[in-house]
């Protein structure tokens, strides 16, 4: 899912690219002005993507970080009597 969010963020960047060089070949300064506004949009859009996957992984790599120092604490479950208690 990273993966396409990425390849997402980077189609938006290539949008802006070409929108930027329509700009640049219009004589319309209206046109112009519009078409950097969206062109900035996109590329918005593509760094809030961004953040987005990078904050995804953080998350899932502290999550994964906490599991593993979890499990290596020693902790182990001793059956007795019928019951299990765990053992810290």
């Amino acid at each position: 899912m990273a993966e396409q969010l990425l390849l997402f963020a980077d189609e938006l960047r290539t949008r802006a690219k070409e929108i930027l060089i329509r700009a640049a070949n219009t004589d319309d300064l209206e046109a112009q002005d519009t078409m950097r506004l969206v062109a900035a949009g996109y590329e918005k859009l593509a760094r809030r993507v961004d953040k987005r996957v990078r904050e995804a992984r953080e998350a899932r790599e502290t999550r994964e970080n906490s599991r593993r120092s979890r499990n290596s604490r020693g902790s182990r479950r001793v059956a007795t009597g019928g019951r299990q208690c765990q053992n810290l």
